[in-house]
């Protein structure tokens, strides 16, 4: 019933050509900044992410990231951020001691105290009093290699010292325990738990010790979730969690080079980054955490997780990404060869639009697919490592490390998924081709319309070359700094778009010698039959992410995992292929008005 009620404003504008993406789910969000994305962190009520940028803070809404409050402050990239116990106020912290409160009901600031100290300073933890007035901050002095409490009163807008640590231990956290603080510091074998007065002018004292394994590297990286007594560390030799309390290891990761770690505020789940941007998160289990997810954000640096307080959720930011995440998604994360991770998919369309083929850079298989049934027709076996594809209505080349090898399509009443390997081409040609030691960028190659020619960049620093598809014999070349090679529809020009911008050159035969020779194409000119990565016939990919028709309409916003650079895009007509470098499939989609 509700079909026929809806059917004529459902009608989809857009159609998965290409099975369903994996990760194509609204249970992720991303937001993408001009600038180098800090520090995050969660409201103890868990609806707001406030995220440090260089010269601002931002409030995001935690089911969206939709920007809800923009606080301004002085350029500086060390800061610490905390929510007040109601989630009513946002304090930042700098390394210069400086302390700045907003309002999240009326938007504005409510205290400013100045800075106390200088830039060797490192905020390492804080906690507010249970009203709210009296936040108390750790820092370490990197020059004098000692920890610090400082105590601020909000309200009177003065700032006293608690407690200096003796040199040698680390003070790893701290934490509000009814009207005092206490903090954890770890020593040579031993967590001490100290306990002091918000208001108190007495010395902390002592209210319990913990042994420690010896092979914590707890000097290089901790964490301690008071809750339950636990205590992770990050060193060389791996990240480790240990229930102190109970003198257990919980986890031991071995060697790994982590950045950032992360408790839920019951030790549910604990999650770190990677220096190779990867997200581990870990779950809580009788045998202690078991590997729960693993998740590969859409940029590829340092990436540093903050789970949210009841462990739902868990927002990532890296480079100039934040990314929300929900951890207790039972969709398992795409199941991505870490050896293929960050390879580019090949994907080409057939004149007629009828037929697409899709491979990865560097992989042996290529796959031609049927658009109007969205099926495979014909899987090849390269026996090599793919670098350029065309299709035609009958006929598909694959250009690949040093051969140029051609298959005929199977024609008629076709079974499909037909598979072929090299023995069952017709034609197999070998062209001169040495992979440079150091590849700047991966090597990419483009057939020529009639299938005569090849151009081939090997990367970004060793120009194009052009070969004879048939003899493999070398045509003309330039040592230009190119990518992405593609042929105009007559086969007489060659493009490459290096660095966002177009550069082309003409393929000239000399009328004497018949020598054929590279010529550059002036700077206004752009080149005939339009750019793959841009749509002809006017659709577009807008600033925010939406597929636009050519008279304007918005036919599809962008899921997160698929708004790729525009050189992972190509487009045909009314179809769009789109792929991520760190997912397992590419994506066909036909679009229509």
């Amino acid at each position: 019933m509700v079909h026929k009620l809806y059917e004529p404003y459902a009608h989809p504008f857009v159609r998965v050509v290409q099975g369903s993406p994996i990760s194509w789910k609204p249970n992720v969000a991303t937001q993408y900044h001009q600038r180098n994305v800090g520090r995050a962190v969660w409201s103890p009520c868990g609806g707001f992410i406030a995220v440090a940028l260089s010269d601002s803070i931002e409030v995001l809404d935690v089911v969206t990231l939709e920007r809800l409050y923009t606080f301004e402050h002085p350029r500086d990239w060390s800061l610490w951020l905390c929510f007040s116990p109601d989630s009513r106020l946002l304090t930042r912290f700098n390394n210069k001691l400086e302390l700045t409160s907003w309002d999240l009901q009326t938007g504005g600031p409510v205290s400013t105290i100045p800075g106390l100290g200088d830039p060797r300073n490192v905020c390492i933890s804080s906690t507010y009093s249970t009203d709210g007035k009296l936040l108390a901050v750790a820092y370490e002095d990197i020059g004098y290699s000692g920890s610090t409490i400082l105590i601020y009163d909000l309200l009177s807008r003065t700032c006293t010292c608690c407690y200096d640590s003796p040199q040698g231990p680390k003070m790893v956290s701290i934490w509000t325990h009814g009207g005092c603080i206490r903090f954890a510091v770890v020593g040579s074998g031993s967590i001490t738990i100290w306990e002091v007065g918000f208001t108190s002018t007495d010395a902390p004292i002592e209210v319990e010790r913990f042994p420690v394994p010896g092979n914590f590297g707890y000097l290089e990286g901790a964490l301690f979730l008071p809750a339950l007594s636990r205590f992770a560390s990050n060193s060389q030799a791996g990240v480790m969690v240990w229930d102190a309390r109970n003198s257990k290891l919980l986890l031991n990761t071995g060697k790994i080079e982590a950045v950032g770690m992360s408790f839920s505020y019951d030790g549910r789940f604990f999650a770190y980054g990677t220096t190779t941007a990867e997200i581990y998160i870990w779950k809580e289990s009788d045998a202690g955490y078991k590997l729960h997810r693993k998740l590969l954000p859409t940029y590829l640096s340092y990436s540093k997780p903050f789970i949210s307080p009841d462990g739902e959720s868990i927002v990532t930011t890296h480079g100039f990404v934040i990314q929300l995440w929900r951890t207790a998604d039972p969709t398992p994360s795409p199941s991505v060869d870490p050896t293929r991770s960050g390879d580019y998919f090949i994907l080409e369309f057939s004149p007629d639009e009828t037929l697409a083929v899709v491979g990865r850079v560097l992989g042996n298989t290529a796959t031609v697919l049927d658009l109007k049934s969205g099926d495979p027709r014909l899987i090849v076996d390269a026996g090599m490592g793919i670098i350029g594809l065309r299709v035609t209505l009958d006929t598909i080349v694959v250009v690949g490390e040093g051969k140029i090898v051609t298959w005929t399509l199977p024609t008629g009443d076709c079974t499909f998924n037909a598979r072929v390997n090299t023995d069952e081409s017709v034609r197999a040609t070998t062209y001169n081709y040495s992979v440079p030691y150091r590849r700047i960028m991966f090597p990419c190659a483009s057939v020529s319309p009639n299938l005569n020619q090849v151009a081939i960049v090997k990367g970004f620093s060793d120009g194009l070359d052009i070969h004879d598809a048939s003899t493999g014999e070398h045509l003309a070349g330039t040592i230009a700094k190119v990518l992405m090679p593609w042929f105009t529809p007559d086969g007489h020009e060659v493009w490459c778009m290096p660095n966002r911008t177009l550069e082309g050159w003409a393929i000239v035969k000399d009328s004497e010698s018949g020598v054929a020779k590279l010529e550059p194409v002036g700077p206004t000119i752009h080149p005939s039959g339009g750019i793959p990565q841009r749509s002809s016939r006017g659709y577009q990919v807008s600033d925010d992410w939406w597929v636009v028709s050519p008279s304007g309409k918005r036919l599809l916003w962008l899921p997160h995992d698929w708004r790729s650079y525009e050189w992972s895009r190509r487009w045909s007509g009314r179809f769009l292929g789109l792929w991520h470098k760190e997912l397992p499939e590419a994506v066909i989609l036909e679009l229509g008005e």
